[in-house]
């Protein structure tokens, strides 16, 4: 019982000496540049969607495209 306080003090002497809870803090809590690039993947997915959908229709015109140039011969 005493040795667990006494370890609880020198833990908490330790943390407090080296900052260790506000490095903890950062480490586990979202922080400003957790939330940019957070907001920059939807982003990123968002124009990977778009592109995936224009391709598509890229694709869609030629096939068109194509068919149109086969009927005219």
């Amino acid at each position: 019982m005493l040795q667990g306080i006494l370890i609880k003090k020198i833990v908490d002497i330790i943390m407090k000496q080296f900052k260790l809870d506000e490095i903890k803090r950062y480490v586990e809590e979202p922080n400003e540049l957790d939330r940019q690039v957070k907001s920059m993947q939807k982003s990123i997915n968002k124009y990977g969607k778009y592109i995936e959908e224009m391709e598509k229709d890229i694709a869609d015109i030629k096939a068109i495209s194509k068919k149109l140039k086969i009927k005219r011969r």
